[in-house]
């Protein structure tokens, strides 16, 4: 087993470890926790929200052990495009166990910032604009990063494109939508969704020389299901501005 599978088993193991420690809290004291901001965000057909609560319980504890280091929200945010950017790198060059690794530290991070903001009552405009604009640039660097490994078959690269577009526009037509003060679909393929098919995607790519019958990495598979799902929302997305738009005349 090559040390890209080792940490790939290593990560896996540890995160199914911390799942069990949640069920048993949930299943001995009888409840799970539920957390604002991912009622607030809501599920989706393809992520639940017993997942995400899962993930917000698994990180809160890092960010108040942040919080009383006088660890600031924006150098958190700072960290997730470094972490973005060394994955990229990593999934350019076919290295996806340790891609797998970085992105999860990326996604880590992007949850930390929020966190750690609220935990010391330091909420600001200028916050929230970084850490969007961040998200946005971490977006990219993943698919551009696999857009550069597959660059010699145009199919695949074209696949790529379109994931990029489609994650893209499904930013642009909420933004659009809250600044019309439209409700539109929730749909599917929002960026955690995205993310957590991405890094599921890295994980198996990670072990791929052990699936000897599958002539591409998994991650292939992801960037086919991303380019048809965020590009289906977004167009369900607009339609649903557009309509609304139209019938403001």
């Amino acid at each position: 087993m090559s040390n890209e599978s080792l940490s790939v088993f290593l990560v896996f193991g540890a995160v199914l470890l911390l799942g069990l420690v949640y069920a048993l809290m949930g299943f001995v004291t009888g409840a799970y926790r539920h957390y604002e901001r991912v009622e607030r965000q809501g599920d989706s057909l393809l992520l639940g929200k017993a997942v995400m609560n899962f993930a917000v319980w698994g990180v809160e504890p890092f960010a108040r052990w942040l919080c009383r280091r006088s660890v600031t929200p924006n150098q958190i945010t700072l960290s997730s495009i470094i972490f973005g950017l060394l994955a990229a790198a990593c999934i350019a060059t076919g290295h996806f166990g340790y891609a797998f690794s970085m992105a999860l530290l990326s996604g880590v991070t992007d949850m930390l910032d929020g966190m750690l903001a609220r935990f010391i009552g330091k909420t600001d405009r200028s916050g929230v604009v970084l850490d969007s604009t961040v998200d946005r640039y971490v977006d990219f660097f993943l698919l551009a990063g696999c857009a550069i490994y597959f660059r010699g078959d145009v199919l695949t690269l074209g696949v790529c494109l379109m994931a990029i577009l489609g994650s893209f526009m499904i930013s642009y037509s909420t933004a659009k939508a809250e600044a019309m003060a439209v409700e539109v679909p929730r749909g599917a393929m929002k960026r955690t969704e995205r993310y957590v098919y991405l890094l599921l995607g890295l994980a198996a790519s990670g072990i791929w020389p052990a699936l000897w019958w599958l002539n591409q990495p998994p991650i292939w598979l992801v960037l086919w299901l991303l380019a048809v799902l965020t590009n289906w929302s977004a167009f369900t997305r607009f339609r649903a501005l557009y309509l609304s738009a139209k019938g403001d005349r």
